[in-house]
């Protein structure tokens, strides 16, 4: 009989094989006839079982009698419970574990349209191989015995997932940077950065974006992958980039209103922001090695700022911040017998103090803590401080008539030319006393030091020349250096190499060789009795004040020829100093009372009136 088994409700067809079996009238399930009972040949007969329970002894009845029994075997239908997984890949090939009841007789398993034949485990668990689907989206899965068809259970199959961009691209090797995925067929996702798990990992409805969070990793490239039960994905590189160190900052401080170009090095500066006080520098530009960046200040409080460098990898504080220094222009007003303190921040006069009779020159001491005023009426020099804008201690005697002032880089010595006693007086500064005279031509008039602090030059107007100055013996070295008539101030180039001499008398400037202190070229025609001059930090540009014309020519140091038109100011300028970062130069107009301010981008100049002391005559920035 085949098949010897079938369900407990009946129904099943059985073909029953064997001799002599024309003329069946019964064929008996136990106690139960058969139905459906077909003669197929005197030696086959085909019937349907009957419903019934357990094994039972099946006869065919003819004419001729009864046969011998043979058994035949209830099956309870299959139930299913479970299913090891409930979605994969479209592909299939993955084996899932069925739990439920009288799966023992199963034969196949059928997942939506497709079967697979499966492996009985026990009564209660079978495996099966999944089969490919046909699309995906969910499909039922029920398992056949000879009992029957089991309930389904649903299974979905899932598309692989694809990811298509990832974003930030970069983060903090210690993890917890927030970054979006977007794809398709995310859903259930689970994300790793070079195999290791992403934590919060949410994904939208429709499967096709997910956020989460960075784990930690190791400084570099990582690879980025999302796995789901539809499989694993392409990938997406990610950087790991370590928290920024920084080594040096330089410089360290600059003026209050910006502009300062800086410079800082470190590691791990990649895509640094840098802010002072919170407010963003601009420009910021960082080598290919991320070990040094390069930017430009923003404007500040004076004081010392914070400085703080951030990147994808992290923050981290600048080892003693950045100082913004409010910086200031002093003029001296020779007629008025002080020394106005103008900020440049607002381009305003902060406070005037009294000094000695008829100042004229004035230098600031590389510190920035003392201004040294020449009092040519009273043949003093008087200190000032910086901080307070006060005299301090008693006037310092010199020589007659003193003009120009200059001091030496390392703070230590300043030099006062005395034009009415044919001599220049060295101070100490670290007691403010004169510790030498020294003879120089007819009438010094304006002083420079080199750079390097190692020489003086000194324009005596009364010859015609420019005496060079020893500082380590503070005697003259060898003969003096015939420029144009009647010089005045004198200023030298921030690499040492030139100084540039204004010729009063002769309407030139004169430009120097230091090397071989001998005059290059044909003297620089510049304006009306050209008076100050002032050398930008780079070094391209002299700026020429002409006391008759009122005017301030600019000169090209490359060519050693003037620039453009001359710069209209104010009436009789005679100092002129630039600030440190070579943006402004500021005029002394003794004729009119007021200071101009010259944009060096633009070269056009504005005006300063209010608050200035009469006869405005040196300049000196701090």
């Amino acid at each position: 009989m085949s098949p010897n088994r079938g369900s407990t409700s009946g129904g099943t067809h059985v073909t029953i094989t064997g001799t002599n079996l024309a003329g069946v009238t019964m064929v008996m399930f136990g106690t139960r006839p058969a139905t459906n009972i077909t003669q197929v040949s005197p030696n086959q007969v085909t019937a349907v079982s009957p419903a019934g329970a357990g094994s039972v002894e099946v006869t065919v009845t003819t004419s001729g009698g009864t046969s011998t029994s043979i058994p035949f075997f209830y099956v309870a239908p299959p139930f299913l419970c479970s299913l090891s997984a409930v979605s994969g890949p479209l592909a299939g090939g993955g084996t899932i574990v069925a739990t439920g009841t009288n799966l023992s007789t199963a034969t196949s398993v059928r997942v939506g349209t497709n079967f697979s034949v499966p492996t009985v485990i026990s009564d209660h668990q079978i495996s099966f191989t999944l089969p490919a689907g046909a699309a995906t989206g969910t499909v039922p899965v029920s398992v056949i015995t000879p009992g029957g068809t089991s309930n389904s259970l649903f299974y979905t199959y899932v598309g692989v997932p694809t990811l298509a961009v990832l974003s930030p691209t970069s983060g903090t090797a210690s993890g917890g940077t927030v970054f979006t995925l977007t794809g398709t067929n995310l859903s259930g996702a689970t994300v790793t950065f070079n195999g290791t798990p992403a934590t919060a990992v949410t994904v939208n409805p429709a499967g096709t974006s997910l956020t989460g969070t960075t784990p930690a990793g190791v400084a570099g490239n990582a690879v980025v992958q999302v796995t789901t039960s539809g499989g694993t994905s392409n990938s997406l590189p990610y950087t790991y980039v370590g928290v920024p160190t920084v080594a040096v900052l330089s410089p360290t401080s600059g003026t209050a209103s910006g502009g300062t170009v800086f410079t800082l090095t470190g590691t791990n500066l990649s895509g640094a922001t840098v802010t002072f006080d919170g407010t963003p520098a601009t420009a910021v530009t960082v080598n290919p090695a991320g070990t040094s960046l390069t930017g430009t200040t923003p404007a500040g409080v004076a004081g010392n700022a914070v400085v703080l460098v951030t990147t994808p990898g992290g923050s981290v504080t600048v080892p003693g911040g950045y100082t913004f220094i409010l910086r200031r222009v002093y003029v001296t007003n020779a007629f008025s017998n002080t020394l106005s303190v103008i900020s440049t921040l607002t381009n305003t006069v902060l406070t005037t103090t009294t000094v000695g009779t008829n100042p004229s020159g004035a230098a600031v001491i590389p510190n920035s803590t003392r201004v040294y005023v020449a009092n040519s009426g009273a043949s003093t020099v008087s200190v000032v401080n910086t901080a307070t804008n006060t005299v301090t201690g008693n006037p310092i005697p010199v020589g007659t008539n003193p003009r120009g002032v200059a001091i030496t880089p390392d703070s230590t010595h300043v030099y006062v030319t005395n034009n009415g006693s044919t001599t220049m007086s060295v101070i100490n500064t670290a007691t403010n006393t004169v510790l030498t005279t020294i003879t120089l031509g007819t009438n010094p008039y304006g002083v420079a030091v080199t750079p390097d602090g190692t020489r003086v030059y000194v324009a005596n107007s009364g010859s015609g020349t420019v005496s060079v100055v020893n500082t380590a013996t503070n005697t003259v070295i060898g003969t003096p250096i015939t420029v144009g008539t009647t010089p005045r101030l004198i200023a030298i180039t921030p690499d040492g190499t030139r100084a540039y001499v204004a010729n009063a008398g002769s309407g030139t400037v004169s430009v120097i060789n230091t090397a071989t202190n001998t005059v290059i070229g044909t003297p620089i025609t510049v304006g009306t009795t050209p008076y100050g001059v002032a050398i930008t930090p780079d070094g391209t540009r002299a700026y020429v004040t002409n006391n008759g014309s009122g005017t301030v020519s600019v000169i090209n140091t490359a060519t050693n020829t003037v620039i453009g038109t001359p710069i209209t100011v104010g009436t009789t300028p005679y100092g002129v100093a630039i600030t440190p970062d070579g943006t402004r130069a500021y005029v002394a107009n003794q004729g009119s009372n007021t200071v101009s301010v010259i944009d060096t981008t633009t070269n056009t100049a504005t005006t300063i009136s209010a608050g200035a002391g009469t006869g405005p005559f040196g300049v000196a920035i701090a």
